[in-house]
């Protein structure tokens, strides 16, 4: 016998079912919103569970399969084991009779088989019949592991066996993991969202976030609410006159330890030169990081375009050059060292107080503040009256180029 290999210990499998069940939880809860109330847990009464009024409303068994070619047999442990967990959870009532309960699956349910009458409405749906073939194959079954499952089913008689099977659903062939997402997409079409794919990117950054609290610190589900006030902020970010916001990067703030690590760039020197605190040195670079990353974010997912950054930043030259020709003409000829400091603390004071928006809709000041910075690292604007010379004079000739 061969020894076993790591690959032995993966759990590629389950995980992706979690992040399937997850998905499918977003999915669903996307697709009732357009229907009624609701509040949506996980991992709560089942797979996912919706609540309405307090009372379990429906509850989903997700079953992925990383096989193309599944089927869910009438012996299918998948089909078992969601029917055993069903049946515990009506005999202690958590589950109430009324509550529908939804299979779904990656698999295919064949025609002829129970889960292929128990379809949604409409589908050829046989509930009699479905009770007829499960209760054969809970009789003629040898297999050990389903015994509980089959003992239980067969613990009902006819009637209770049809009224089980009567609220349950199976929805079969349903897209896997990866391709949940063009279904998303196209639930968020239908609510009128622009950039589909970057939509659905912004909507599962905040509701794998979202699911992961509730699972740590359960506040009793995700109301629908909530995920209708999440879809609207992503819809007003994605207009003409706004571009979204990354909330970490938002909430970002270099520590003052980090300080060191940024001495060496002309933004950085051009804040020194002016006599500029370690606290607003920290804000400089702060601003800075978050501009780069949030302007490069808007670039890479064409929500901007190179030829809108350079107009931008054309607009807060524009702005800053008058800042600086007003506190040059000022301090006039033979002005002192202490007195273009002091002029130069003013422009920076300027600059980190500045609102030129990149777009009406965008109202975090630190977009136009960090942008001012990286113009002031490629030496194009500076606080000091005579900031090119000194930086220059610092670095050996022209300033080192922007990096983030």
């Amino acid at each position: 016998m061969s020894p076993p290999s790591l690959s032995t210990f993966g759990a590629t499998g389950p995980m992706v079912g979690y992040l399937y069940q997850v998905r499918i939880a977003l999915l669903w809860a996307i697709r009732r919103s357009r229907v009624g109330d609701f509040t949506v847990s996980i991992e709560t009464l089942d797979d996912v569970s919706f609540e309405v009024g307090g009372q379990p409303d429906a509850v989903l068994q997700t079953k992925h399969s990383l096989n193309a070619m599944a089927n869910l047999t009438d012996l299918s442990p998948e089909v078992w084991k969601t029917l055993r967990i069903w049946l515990v959870g009506l005999a202690s009532g958590e589950i109430p009779p009324e509550t529908a309960r939804f299979l779904i699956a990656t698999a295919d349910a064949p025609a002829g088989s129970a889960c292929g009458a128990l379809g949604i409405e409409g589908t050829g749906r046989d509930v009699a019949e479905a009770a007829k073939r499960l209760k054969h194959a809970a009789i003629s079954s040898t297999n050990s592991e389903l015994q509980d499952a089959f003992e239980a089913y067969l613990a009902l008689d006819e009637a209770e066996r049809e009224a089980l099977l009567a609220r349950v659903y199976v929805v079969p062939s349903q897209p896997d993991a990866a391709a949940i997402e063009v279904h998303l997409q196209s639930e968020l079409y239908h609510v009128s969202l622009h950039h589909q794919a970057l939509s659905v990117q912004m909507l599962e950054g905040w509701w794998f976030k979202r699911v992961l609290r509730e699972l740590i610190h359960p506040e009793g589900g995700i109301p629908r609410a909530e995920i209708d006030a999440q879809i609207t902020e992503i819809q007003e970010s994605l207009k003409p006159d706004s571009l979204p916001i990354d909330g970490e990067l938002d909430a970002l703030m270099v520590a003052l330890d980090q300080l060191p690590e940024f001495a060496n760039r002309p933004f950085y020197k051009q804040v020194e030169l002016v006599g500029g605190s370690q606290l607003r040195i920290r804000n400089a670079i702060t601003s800075y990081l978050q501009a780069f990353r949030q302007r490069s974010a808007w670039t890479r997912h064409d929500l901007l375009f190179d030829a809108d950054l350079q107009k931008y930043d054309q607009r807060l030259h524009t702005e800053w050059e008058l800042q600086y020709a007003q506190a040059c003409d000022e301090l006039g000829a033979g002005a002192s060292e202490a007195a273009m400091t002091q002029a130069g603390r003013a422009i920076l004071k300027w600059a980190e107080d500045a609102h030129v928006p990149i777009r009406s809709g965008v109202n975090v000041p630190w977009v136009c503040r960090g942008s001012l910075h990286m113009l002031a690292e490629d030496l194009r604007l500076g606080w000091h009256p005579d900031f090119k010379a000194r930086v220059q004079a610092i670095f050996g000739g022209a300033g080192e180029g922007s990096a983030a």
